[in-house]
């Protein structure tokens, strides 16, 4: 009997240090599943979809997320047609009429409670679901751009509009137009399921992200857009140009940047080219701000705190023989977070003074704040690629860097936590870029982001519940 009670003493033994080093084994892989801490000061890590599954969204491959990917096959024909009748409409930032339009006559369609004229031509889309709960929220931007397209496409564009005194052509060549276009595939969606849903979707139909100069999101939060109905996390879609569709991507933390701009005047009497002592050469002490600008970010700043001090616009002198009036420099500035943006000004605005104070230069200059760097909440993130991964694969689902483009979701960023995606669009066969005539997107992209945002919306009203 004692032998038999050693066998059996040993043979559990063997089973509990079996079953601690494969638990062992499971927490170094999900250790080991680490972003590359691309962020300052974030440390981000990713969880299994399989470890976090609690509620019925987040199973992984639930029956929910096949009910989803049939209706996304069904309504596809239908998005692409919208899509390429948006593309082929383009409107220009405060001008998005058309396009505002189509999309409250579409929510209306599907039974939502529709406001418009938010900020200008912002529409608000609100789904209701048969149960109370939390509220999240979707945001698509619906303005296009000042380029004329070349791709050749049967729905090319073909509109050509006046902006501040000039005519130009106009393109959907961001990608907006996918915007749209998901915002409304997961409406669709989630209007078919809206007797099963506990809490609130808003769907944020944006005008003017490419404006720039406080319009699009900033209007619509100052006009109320969230006045009586606030969302407890907020998300949004871009496409990616460098990844093929299947493919997203998202960035822990800042994801892109603070756009500033400074405009820089330097002036002179003005003198012959002959008798430069005569005068102050504005030309050599605008080249000497370039330069100095850029020995400053080098020299003066951390060099783990991203900043870019572009200088893209240098006039000057109308002949060469005349050293004249003025310089005028335009510049662009990108940094992340409150701290660095004023810090960098602070800096932009002691070298240019300085600089023209040893030439016994006048000058002006005029500095603007612009749109904040977007922060993707980091927890926030990491369940929206968790399900994007339970969805598209562990390998479809890649963490990227951060970017020093700029973005107005970032407002909306400031109400509530905020995460944006990434998805691949990267033309088939193509090289051209966003804000390219050429620039082709893969409609392949579309039904992929409706599908994950779809669940990423469920997965976020899932979680927000368990917390109560």
């Amino acid at each position: 009997m004692n032998k038999r009670n050693r066998i059996l003493g040993a043979f559990i033994l063997i089973s509990l240090a079996v079953g601690a080093a494969g638990l062992y084994a499971q927490i170094r892989d999900i250790d080991g599943d680490r972003g590359p801490g691309l962020c300052p000061g974030v440390h981000f890590r990713r969880t299994r979809p399989w470890i976090q599954a609690t509620g019925e969204w987040r199973a992984e491959g639930s029956s929910l997320d096949r009910r989803i990917a049939a209706v996304v096959q069904e309504i596809l024909p239908d998005l692409i047609a919208v899509r390429r009748d948006i593309h082929a409409n383009p409107e220009l930032s405060l001008q998005e009429t058309r396009t505002a339009a189509l999309v409250a006559d579409r929510f209306k369609a599907l039974g939502l409670e529709v406001r418009t004229e938010i900020g200008g031509h912002g529409v608000l889309g609100i789904l209701r679901g048969g149960k109370p709960g939390p509220v999240v929220g979707l945001r698509g931007d619906m303005d296009a751009l000042p380029i004329t397209e070349e791709t050749g496409l049967p729905f090319a564009s073909k509109v050509r509009a006046v902006r501040e005194g000039k005519e130009y052509g106009v393109m959907h060549a961001c990608g907006h137009d996918i915007h749209t276009t998901v915002l409304l595939g997961v409406a669709t969606v989630l209007s078919r399921l809206q007797k099963e849903i506990a809490g609130t979707v808003l769907f944020v139909a944006q005008p003017a992200e490419e404006y720039g100069r406080g319009g699009g999101a900033a209007e619509m939060i100052k006009e109320g857009v969230f006045k009586d109905i606030k969302p407890a996390a907020i998300f949004a879609l871009h496409v990616d140009d460098t990844a093929p569709a299947g493919v997203i991507k998202y960035v822990p933390g800042f994801a892109m940047a603070n756009v500033d701009s400074a405009a820089i005047s330097v002036l002179s009497e003005g003198c012959h080219g002959a008798n430069p002592n005569l005068c102050v050469d504005p030309i050599v002490v605008g080249s000497q701000i370039v330069v100095a600008l850029q020995v400053m970010i080098a020299r003066q700043l951390n060099v783990h705190n991203d900043t870019v001090v572009t200088v893209g616009s240098f006039h000057a002198g109308s002949a060469n023989n005349i050293i004249p009036e003025r310089a005028d420099l335009r510049a662009t500035i990108r940094t992340y977070g409150d701290d660095q943006r004023r810090l960098v000004r602070e800096k932009i605005e002691r070298t240019v003074a300085n600089i023209c104070a040893s030439a016994g230069a006048r000058y002006t200059l005029d500095y603007q704040i612009g749109t904040p760097a977007t922060y993707n909440d980091p927890t926030l993130i990491g369940d929206a690629a968790a399900v994007a991964e339970r969805i598209l694969g562990q390998a479809n689902v890649k963490q990227d860097l951060p970017d020093m483009g700029g973005e107005d979701f970032s407002y909306f960023a400031r109400e509530a936590p905020s995460a944006m995606l990434f998805l691949g669009v990267e033309p088939k066969g193509a090289t051209a870029t966003v804000h390219s005539p050429y620039f082709v997107a893969d409609e392949d992209g579309i039904g992929i982001g409706v599908r994950v945002m779809t669940a990423v919306l469920l997965d976020k009203l899932d979680r927000l519940r368990a917390k109560k």
